[in-house]
């Protein structure tokens, strides 16, 4: 990875060059960048190398292969997962927005838009209950246009197979390694793509006694502890879309009591 400073984008990530920021988050930066094998411009998720989370790392692997499991026009496609210089990337399709956060806010529409769009991103999301993945951080902000309108759900970051998944096997192979003892001991070197069998995806990627996901958004379960599954994600859908109806949440309050 080429840097010319700890602070400034890196110039190269492997094969692709790092064009310029398209959004800053408190774990990872996204980054337009140009591949030249495929000719192609794309997305580039790197975790940032002093994120206060320090299992970014295992999220990002995370959130590569909750994607790359699924094949549906509704979720954003993931081309490529790698480390280089002990920083691990996500290269996916290149969607320059809005949100849908900012898609229903940048001006009144009729009731019939605002669920058609909602209706495909729902969509998105039955795809990876299809998989046995339940999302668990569902809100308009983690659900983005594309240049010809579609919408993709993605940040896959929390995803865990469901409690009734009964292919787990497949999906997490078993190789059950936590990848951030591997790069806090140093055992990752150079340019790595991960295989099906690298990371466990059921490994609690946040620590014991947090509560992941968006509280705003978060089914009751959730605030207590719970992992949430796929009814979870329904519930997050259904207060993104009455938020995006009513312009305001269902609830309102500082406790979900």
């Amino acid at each position: 990875m080429t840097n010319g400073g700890q602070d400034e984008p890196p110039s190269r990530v492997g094969r692709y060059s790092v064009l310029r920021p398209l959004g800053l988050g408190g774990m990872s930066t996204v980054y337009r960048a140009y591949d030249p094998e495929l000719d192609r411009q794309i997305a580039l998720k790197i975790i940032k190398r002093h994120s206060p989370d320090d299992r970014g790392p295992a999220r990002l692997i995370r959130e590569a292969r909750a994607m790359a499991r699924i094949n549906h026009p509704n979720v954003a496609v993931v081309h490529d997962v790698g480390l280089v210089d002990n920083q691990v990337y996500i290269a996916m399709e290149l969607l320059e927005g809005p949100t849908l956060h900012e898609w229903f806010l940048e001006t009144p529409r009729p009731w019939t838009e605002v669920l058609r769009m909602y209706l495909q991103a729902g969509r998105g999301l039955v795809a990876a209950h299809e998989v046995g993945l339940a999302h668990r951080d569902f809100k308009p902000d983690n659900v983005m246009l594309g240049a010809d309108g579609r919408p993709r759900v993605l940040d896959f970051g929390l995803a865990r197979p469901s409690a009734d998944s009964d292919d787990d096997g497949e999906l997490l192979g078993d190789d059950e390694e936590d990848l951030d003892e591997r790069l806090r001991l140093g055992e990752t070197h150079g340019d790595e793509t991960y295989g099906d069998d690298e990371f466990d995806l059921q490994a609690e990627v946040t620590r014991h006694g947090m509560i992941t996901g968006t509280p705003a958004y978060m089914a009751p379960e959730q605030h207590l502890g719970a992992p949430g599954g796929p009814a979870a994600d329904q519930f997050a859908f259904c207060v993104s879309l009455w938020e995006a109806l009513y312009r305001r949440r269902p609830f309102a309050g500082s406790s979900f009591f």
